[in-house]
C-alpha cells in the first residue's frame, strides 16, 4: 500500500467512507454536529442569560464596563467575548467590544425586529434542552413523555401570548413572499386560518386597501389580535373569531389562506382542512397555501426538526415529513384547479381556484 492510500480497519460488512474526499466532507459535517451546534447555542444562551446582548446594544464598551453591567468576572467575560467574535457575534474595536450587525438583528431589540428575531427562541429552546432534549434517550425508551412548558393548545391569554410571540418572530419573509406572489387582486374577504396575532393579515391589508380579513384563532388569543390590529389602525378590516379549525366550518369568504399551517400535517389532516376551505368558498374562490419546505434531504429543516423531535414523546401526533409536491393532487381531489406553485426563502406557495 502506497503512502497516498488510506488503510481502514472495518467490521465485517462495514460501509465506511473509503475515499479521502468523502471522508473530509464527513469530518466537516461530524464536527458541525458535535461541536458547532454546542458552541453556537450555548454562547448565545450565556450572552442572553447575562444580559450581555442588551449591555452591548448601546455601542462599543471595554471589558471592565461590560463585566460590571453583567456581574461577571472580567477575565472570564473576555474569553466569552473572544468566542463570540469567533462565531460572528462580536468584534473588538480599539480596546472595546461591540456587537456585529448580525447579532444586533437577531439577538437584541425584539420589538424593533419583531418579525425577524431569535430572542424568544433562545429561552424557549433552552428550556426544551434541559427538560426534554437532554433526556431524549429516555423519551425513546418510553420512560418520559413530552410536556410543554406552557399548555398547548393555550388556554389563557398569557399562554397564547407566549406562543404568538414565538410564531410572529420569524415571518418577515413569509410576509414578503405573500405580498409578492399571492393572487389577491379582486379579493374582498380573506379567511386567514390560524392567522396568529395578525401580522400577516396586516401586511396583506397594507398592500390591498380593499381587503377585509377574518382571522381564525383560539379564544385565548382573540384579545391579542384585536389589540394588535387596533394599534395598527386595522380594527375595522381584520376581525378575529374563535373557530376550531379542525372541527368547525370556516366562515365564507373569497379566499382562504393557510400560512405555515399545513406543512407538518399528514395527508389525511391536510385533505380535511382543504375540504373545509373548499366548502367556505364560492366557485372561483381561491385557496392559498404557504408552507416551509421540510422534505428536502439535502437541506434539513432544523426549525421543523426541533418540533418533530417533540413528537417522539407524544402518544399521538400528526407530524410527518410531507413532500409539498403532493399538493396539486390533494387540491384536485378536493375540487380545486388552476394550481400554481412558487418557491422562495425556503418556502413554497401553492394557489388554486375552486372549480
Amino acid at each position: 500500500m502506497t503512502s497516498s492510500q488510506t488503510q481502514y480497519r472495518c467490521f465485517p460488512n462495514c460501509r465506511c467512507m473509503r475515499d479521502d474526499e468523502e471522508l473530509a466532507r464527513g469530518v466537516e459535517r461530524a464536527y458541525e454536529m458535535v461541536f458547532k451546534g454546542t458552541v453556537d447555542f450555548f454562547v448565545i444562551k450565556a450572552a442572553s442569560d447575562l444580559g450581555l446582548f442588551e449591555a452591548m446594544a448601546s455601542g462599543p464598551q471595554p471589558v471592565a464596563a461590560l463585566a460590571e453591567a453583567t456581574g461577571t468576572v472580567p477575565a472570564r467575560l473576555e474569553r466569552l467575548l473572544i468566542t463570540m467574535e469567533q462565531v460572528g457575534l462580536a468584534r473588538a474595536l480599539e480596546g472595546a467590544w461591540r456587537l456585529t450587525p448580525f447579532a444586533e438583528q437577531f439577538f437584541t431589540a425584539q420589538d424593533q425586529h419583531r418579525n425577524m428575531t431569535m430572542v424568544p427562541f433562545v429561552s424557549y429552546m433552552s428550556d426544551l434542552i434541559q427538560s426534554y432534549y437532554a433526556n431524549l434517550a429516555d423519551v425513546t425508551r418510553g420512560k418520559l413523555d413530552f410536556t410543554s412548558q406552557v399548555p398547548h393548545p393555550p388556554r389563557t391569554r398569557e399562554d397564547s401570548a407566549f406562543y404568538e410571540n414565538i410564531h410572529r418572530s420569524n415571518i418577515h419573509f413569509v410576509q414578503k413572499f405573500l405580498r409578492d406572489k399571492a393572487r389577491l387582486e379582486g379579493v374582498r374577504h380573506l379567511i386567514d386560518v390560524g392567522g396568529g396575532i395578525g401580522d400577516i393579515a396586516a401586511s396583506l391589508c397594507d398592500k390591498y386597501p380593499d381587503l377585509r380579513v377574518t382571522l381564525l384563532n383560539l379564544p385565548s388569543a382573540l384579545d391579542l389580535v384585536r389589540e394588535n390590529m387596533a394599534a395598527r389602525g386595522l380594527s375595522e378590516r381584520v376581525t378575529a373569531v374563535a373557530v376550531d379549525m379542525y372541527r368547525e366550518a370556516y366562515p365564507e369568504g373569497d379566499a382562504v389562506l393557510f400560512a405555515r399551517i399545513l406543512y407538518p400535517m399528514n395527508r389525511q389532516f391536510s385533505t380535511m382542512l382543504l375540504k373545509k376551505a373548499h366548502d367556505a368558498l364560492p366557485r372561483g374562490g381561491r385557496v392559498i397555501i404557504l408552507d416551509m419546505i421540510i422534505s428536502d434531504p439535502a437541506r434539513p429543516n432544523y426549525d421543523y426538526l426541533t418540533h418533530y423531535l417533540c413528537s417522539i414523546g407524544m402518544n399521538f401526533s400528526v407530524l410527518e415529513f410531507k413532500d409539498h409536491a403532493i399538493y396539486p393532487e390533494l387540491l384536485q381531489e378536493v375540487g380545486f384547479g388552476d394550481v400554481t406553485c412558487d418557491e422562495a426563502y425556503d418556502h413554497v406557495l401553492y394557489q388554486a381556484v375552486k372549480q
